[in-house]
C-alpha cells in the first residue's frame, strides 16, 4: 500500500481555495458597481425629469431676453440660478412652469459644470459631480425636483 503525499493535497487545497475566493471577490466588486449604478438611476435623469427639463429648455429658447443675458453672464460666472424666474420676460409663466413640473431648484451652466456651485444640499452636489462633459452644446440645464430626483439636459447652438 502506497502512502499519500499530504503536502501535495494541502497545496492543492490552498490553490483551489485561493482561486474560488478570488472569483467571489471579483463577482462581489462587479455586483456592487452594478447595484450602485442601478440605485442612482432612480434619482438621476429620470424620464419625468428629462421631459420636464425639455419643456423648460423650449421655454428658455423662446425667451430672447433671457438668451441675451445667458450668453453674456454664464460664461463669466459659470452658472445662473433661474429658480426665481426674474430673468424672464414672463415671470408668472416661468413660475407656473416650474410649479407644474415640480422643480425645486434650477440653474443654467456651461457644458463643463463648475465645481463652485454653492447653496445646494449634498445629494445635489453629488449629482453635479457625476455630470460629465458630453456633446457639442455649450450650455446645460440642471434641476432638482421636489421628489428628491435630479436631471440635466444640454442645449444651445
Amino acid at each position: 500500500m502506497k502512502k499519500k503525499n499530504k503536502g501535495f493535497m494541502l497545496a492543492e487545497t490552498l490553490i483551489v481555495t485561493t482561486f474560488v475566493a478570488s472569483v467571489l471577490i471579483f463577482l462581489f466588486i462587479q455586483f456592487t458597481k452594478l447595484s450602485s449604478s442601478f440605485e442612482s438611476s432612480y434619482d438621476y435623469n429620470t424620464v419625468e425629469g428629462l421631459y420636464a427639463l425639455y419643456d423648460v429648455k423650449e421655454y428658455i429658447k423662446e425667451d430672447y431676453k433671457f438668451m441675451d443675458y445667458l450668453y453674456i453672464n454664464v460664461d463669466s460666472n459659470g452658472y445662473i440660478d433661474i429658480t426665481d424666474c426674474n430673468l424672464f420676460k414672463d415671470k408668472n409663466y416661468c413660475l407656473k412652469l416650474l410649479e407644474v413640473e415640480n422643480i425645486d431648484k434650477i440653474f443654467v451652466t456651461t457644458n463643463e459644470v463648475p465645481s463652485s456651485i454653492t447653496g445646494y444640499d449634498n445629494n445635489f452636489t453629488d449629482f453635479i459631480n457625476k455630470i460629465k462633459k458630453e456633446g457639442q452644446e455649450p450650455y446645460r440645464i440642471v434641476a432638482s425636483f421636489k421628489n428628491s430626483t435630479f436631471a440635466t439636459v444640454r442645449f444651445g447652438e
